[in-house]
This record gives structure tokens, sequence and C-alpha cells, in this order.
């Protein structure tokens, strides 16, 4: 079995924290993955990441940011990087 082991993400969005403040730190870090939230579902995991990358999310331009569903261990997760105005490697 092989085990990875991970730093919390840095920049995970708080409940406490607003859209453009992660964004901006997202900004700040370009190129680094940061945890952006948990769902309930796998189809709302899946719809979070898709509105980010299409750039239909509120704060998030298309092109400009990286975004991955995951599902671990019974937690759907959505991972958000900036790649800045020309995109990512794809």
């Amino acid at each position: 079995m092989k085990i990875r082991f991970e730093e919390p993400a840095h920049h995970a969005l708080r409940a406490d924290q607003s859209i453009a403040d992660f964004v901006a730190a997202l900004r700040a870090r370009p190129g680094q993955w940061a945890l952006f939230g948990q769902y309930g579902t796998p189809g709302t995991m899946r719809q979070a990441a898709y509105e980010i990358r299409h750039g239909f999310a509120k704060g998030f331009a298309a092109a400009q940011f990286e975004a991955e569903s995951r599902s671990m261990l019974g937690e759907y997760r959505v991972y958000v990087r900036y790649v800045g105005e020309t995109g990512g490697d794809r």
C-alpha cells in the first residue's frame, strides 16, 4: 500500500473568508494548489470545479484558474490554483 503524506492546504477557504480574499491568496502563490471546499455529493463537487474552470464562479476568471475535483475517503473536495493570464500546463 502506498501512503502519501501531505501538509494541510494553504489558504483554504474558510467560512469567515470572502471569495475575493481567497482569490487574492491564490494570486499571491501562483501554481500552488489550495483546498477550495468540501461538498456533500460528487455531483456538486464536479459542478463547482467546472464553474471555476470556465469562469462561471464569482471571482474566478476563465483560463486564469485551474480546478480539480477529488474524492478521498468519502470526502468530495475541490482544489484550485492560479495559473495566470495565459493558463497553465495542459
